[in-house]
């Protein structure tokens, strides 16, 4: 397994937020949580990104511990993601954005290269180089972000909400890009996101978080009774 989460907790004070949460990612998967607002989700993916500390349990990547790294070496090692809320830089120009995800790079002709290559495939973001990040409309913004964590040439994407508060045709895009990013370029993903029947669609498995635990997990859980009456309205 590429990911391996094993009984992880993560409290805000005294307040238990993630509460020995098992899950596993193989390589070339999308994997999905889903689960109401407060299930732990960000948190999750928080900690595991060296965002938040882990008070207990274990987290490994290809096989090596990274419990608790800084942020900034877990990223080194290839794991990025992509946070909940369009977070770009916003004084900074799209350029500028893109060059800061590749800042732990050496390669900097394979740099310029995979940066021609992501304006490629958003060549919205080529029209808005020199435009700061901060007057892009929302969906160029989630553009941004995601291209920007791919300049770290990722082996694991974290995509936090990629869809929220995006009007439907630009949320469309952003996934038919997240599903273009595992079958063309083998990418492993974890993905958060608030449409739960996309999120299924997209995914290979899942896991159903509720209140900081994992409650369901597998490979089809659009036809379980339960998550069908929960999430996806049926």
């Amino acid at each position: 397994m590429m990911l391996e989460v094993d009984n992880l907790h993560v409290s805000y004070g005294k307040i238990a937020a993630v509460k020995g949460v098992s899950i596993n990612i193989g390589e070339g998967e999308i994997v999905a949580l889903i689960g109401p607002n407060g299930a732990g989700k960000s948190t999750l993916l928080k900690t595991i990104a060296g965002l938040l500390p882990a008070s207990r349990g274990t987290i490994a990547f290809n096989g090596k511990t990274i419990a608790n790294l800084p942020a900034a070496e877990v990223m080194r090692r290839g794991l990025a993601l992509v946070l909940e809320g369009r977070s770009t830089l916003k004084q900074m120009t799209v350029q500028e954005n893109l060059i800061l995800g590749g800042y732990a790079r050496s390669d900097h002709d394979e740099i310029a290269k995979d940066m021609e290559h992501l304006l490629d495939r958003f060549p919205i973001l080529r029209d808005r180089l020199k435009q700061r990040a901060g007057t892009l409309s929302g969906g160029e913004q989630q553009m941004l972000v995601i291209a920007r964590a791919l300049m770290s040439r990722p082996r694991l994407l974290m995509l936090d909400e990629p869809s929220l508060g995006l009007a439907p045709l630009i949320t469309a895009k952003i996934l038919d890009f997240v599903h273009e990013l595992k079958t063309r370029d083998n990418m492993t993903i974890l993905l958060v996101e608030q449409n739960a029947n996309q999120a299924l669609h997209l995914a290979d498995r899942a896991y159903v978080l509720e209140n900081g635990e994992v409650v369901l997990q597998g490979a089809d859980l659009a036809s379980d009774a339960r998550v069908r009456e929960a999430y996806l309205g049926v």
